[in-house]
C-alpha cells in the first residue's frame, strides 16, 4: 500500500486514541469502574503502540546509504515487532492483573451515565478510524480477500491498524455489557469478567501480530503469485530459455527484492550481430580473426547488459514494487 495513506492512518489513529485515554480515564476516576479503567488502559496502550509505528514509518522511509544498501525499509517491521510487545505488556498483561485483583477483592463501582456517554464516544471515535482504516485496505487489496490481504501484507503497519481499532470496537461494546450488567445486578463479577475478556482480546492481536512481524524481519519472500507473475514475464522474452534459482526478499512495506538466474537464448541475441559481422569479415578483417572474435565478444556482452536493463525496467514498470532487481547469467 501507499507510505502516505498508511501515514495517515496511523496519525489519524495516534490522535483518536489520545483524546480518548483521557477522557476514559476520566470516567474511571468518577466512577471506579474496572472496565473502564481497562478501556483507558487499551486506549493508552495503542496510543503508545500506533505511536511506535509512526515512528517505524517515519524511519523506513529513509533512504538507502553505504552501511545499509537496501534501505531502512525493515525498520518498519522493527517497531512493529515493539508495539506488539506493548500491546502485550501494557495492554493485555496490565488489564489481566487489574481484573484478577477485581475477581479477588470485589467492589461494586459506582457507574453513572458519564461512563456510557464515554465509551458511545469511544465507539463512534475508534469505528471512525477503523472505516479510514477499511477503506485504504479496500483501495489497495484489489480482489483479495481482506483477511488474505491483512494476513500477507508486507505492510505490518495498516494490519495493526484495523486490528488493534476492531478490537477496540469490540472491548467498547464488552466494556458496556460489563458496565450494564454490573449496575442492574449490583455484582462487581461482570464489570470484572468484562476486564479480563478485554485483556484477552488485547493478547490475541499482540500474538498474532508479534508473529506476523517476525516473518518480516526473518526475510518472508514476495507473494508467490507475484513471483510466478515475475517469472514468467523473464520466460516470455525472445532472449530468454530459461529462469532458475529465482528467489525474493520483502525489504520494506511493498518493496520487494528479486533475483535470478537466467539461460539466455545465445543464438537470438546473435541473430542481431549478423550485419555487422558480415562488414567486419567482409571489409575489415582478412587472415587473423583475433580482432573480429574481441570484438564479437566485446559486443555480445554489451548486448547481454542492454537486454538486462531493457527486461529490468520492463519488469519494474509491470511490478513497480521490484525496488531492487538481480538477473545473473547462468
Amino acid at each position: 500500500m501507499a507510505g502516505t495513506d498508511s501515514t495517515k492512518a496511523v496519525f489519524m489513529a495516534v490522535l483518536a486514541n489520545s483524546f480518548l485515554s483521557v477522557t476514559k480515564l476520566a470516567a474511571f476516576l468518577f466512577s471506579g469502574s474496572g472496565a473502564m479503567l481497562s478501556e483507558a488502559i487499551h486506549s493508552a496502550a495503542d496510543t503508545g503502540n500506533q505511536l511506535l509505528l509512526f515512528i517505524g514509518i517515519r524511519r523506513s522511509e529513509r533512504p538507502a546509504n553505504a552501511t545499509f544498501h537496501y534501505g531502512f525499509g525493515a525498520e518498519r517491521f522493527f517497531f512493529a515487532l515493539m508495539s506488539a510487545a506493548g500491546i502485550f505488556v501494557l495492554g493485555c498483561g496490565v488489564t489481566m492483573y487489574h481484573g484478577i485483583h477485581m475477581l479477588l477483592h470485589p467492589s461494586v463501582p459506582e457507574t453513572g451515565w458519564l461512563d456510557f456517554a464515554v465509551l458511545g464516544l469511544s465507539l463512534v471515535v475508534e469505528g471512525f478510524v477503523l472505516y479510514k482504516a477499511l477503506a485504504v485496505v479496500h483501495a489497495e487489496r484489489g480482489d483479495t480477500p481482506v483477511v488474505t490481504y491483512l494476513r500477507n501484507s508486507s505492510d505490518p503497519t495498516l494490519a495493526a491498524i484495523v486490528l488493534e481499532d476492531g478490537v477496540a470496537c469490540l472491548g467498547v461494546l464488552v466494556a458496556l455489557a460489563g458496565i450494564g450488567l454490573a449496575k442492574w445486578t449490583g455484582s462487581p463479577m461482570p464489570d470484572a469478567i468484562a476486564t479480563l475478556i478485554i485483556s484477552f482480546l488485547m493478547g490475541f492481536i499482540a500474538i498474532w501480530l508479534g508473529y506476523r512481524n517476525r516473518s518480516l524481519i526473518l526475510g518472508q519472500a514476495m507473494p508467490v503469485e507475484t513471483q510466478e507473475k515475475v517469472v514468467a514475464f523473464l520466460e516470455s522474452q525472445e532472449s530468454v530459455e530459461s529462469v532458475s534459482r529465482a528467489k525474493s526478499l520483502v525489504v520494506g512495506a511493498d518493496n520487494f527484492k528479486f533475483s535470478a538466474e537466467v539461460d539466455w537464448d545465445g543464438a537470438k541475441l546473435g541473430e542481431s550481430l549478423v550485419p555487422w559481422a558480415k562488414e567486419a569479415l567482409g571489409d575489415q578483417y582478412k587472415g587473423d580473426l583475433t580482432p573480429f572474435c574481441k570484438e564479437f565478444g566485446a559486443r555480445m556482452t554489451e548486448m547481454v547488459a542492454q537486454e538486462v536493463n531493457r527486461i529490468e525496467k520492463a519488469l519494474r514498470e509491470e511490478h513497480p514494487e521490484l525496488t531492487h532487481l538481480d538477473l545473473e547469467s547462468d
